[in-house]
């Protein structure tokens, strides 16, 4: 799902030809904000590589809750950890992709 909504907004709403045209998609319960926010996926992407690179657990736990619409419980039984772990990692990669999706987005 994360690599479909990737090349959709890379695609199609960012053509070549449209430099600087930010592709949004709305995001809702269980996003990174805690309210309801617009989002560029491709920032969110590319915060989301460098994320794993540091904690490749965390950025695994994101791609299975906001991409996969995972719950806590179905997350912690797909990696094989508690939820205790997936809900301590999942807010630690929150506030992690928030500073950076924040810093990359243009002004």
């Amino acid at each position: 799902m994360r690599q479909i909504l990737v090349e959709y907004a890379r695609g199609v709403i960012r053509p070549p030809s449209a430099a600087g045209t930010l592709a949004e998609v709305t995001l809702d319960e269980g996003s990174l904000m805690a309210q309801r926010a617009d989002l560029d996926v491709v920032i969110l992407d590319e915060a989301l590589q460098d994320l794993a690179k540091l904690d490749e657990q965390q950025s695994r736990i994101v791609e299975l809750r906001f991409f996969g619409g995972l719950s806590i419980d179905d997350t912690s039984e797909v990696l094989g950890i508690s939820p205790a772990t997936v809900s301590r990692e999942w807010s630690t990669a929150r506030i992690w992709l928030h500073r950076e999706i924040s810093r990359r987005a243009p002004a």
